[in-house]
């Protein structure tokens, strides 16, 4: 379950990337730059509700014990950044392709590398009963007032 939804969250941020790039061109009219801005909230609900489902699947599966210092994310929010890290590396990566002088896509690759790591200690760490996740929820909403 957490994978599948690891898997939407990339392809969102990959769409929320091209919507940006639109929303930021400065020759875009302004009825394509709202549209692309609709998007991004669009996508941005999808990502908290998938990030729910894997806080959700986590609260199910893992029960650390109590007591253990508490960490600062929930792992739904870690897997979002990862999601956010490894879109950030594959588009730095075809930049660089097109225009090497452009983008080092070394740097976006050495991130994700370091949020796998932390992801897989802090893991071992809830295993093992270092570390606690917070039982959070996301206050903030991307539906238009009634």
């Amino acid at each position: 379950m957490p994978l599948h939804a690891a898997s939407r969250l990339a392809s969102h941020h990959r769409e929320q990337w091209a919507a940006e790039t639109i929303s930021r061109d400065p020759a875009a009219d302004d009825h394509v730059v709202a549209a692309a801005k609709r998007s991004i909230d669009r996508l941005n609900t999808t990502r908290v509700v998938l990030v729910g489902e894997i806080d959700s699947w986590v609260e199910r599966v893992i029960r650390p014990p109590g007591g253990a210092p508490l960490h600062t994310e929930t792992i739904g929010s870690v897997i979002d950044r990862m999601a956010i890290a490894w879109v950030r590396w594959r588009r730095f990566s075809e930049t660089a392709q097109l225009d090497p002088n452009e983008v080092d896509p070394s740097l976006a690759l050495q991130q994700f590398t370091e949020l796998t790591e932390a992801f897989d200690t802090l893991v071992l760490d809830i295993h093992e009963g270092r570390r606690r996740i917070p039982h959070w929820r996301t206050l903030k909403s991307y539906r238009e007032p009634r």
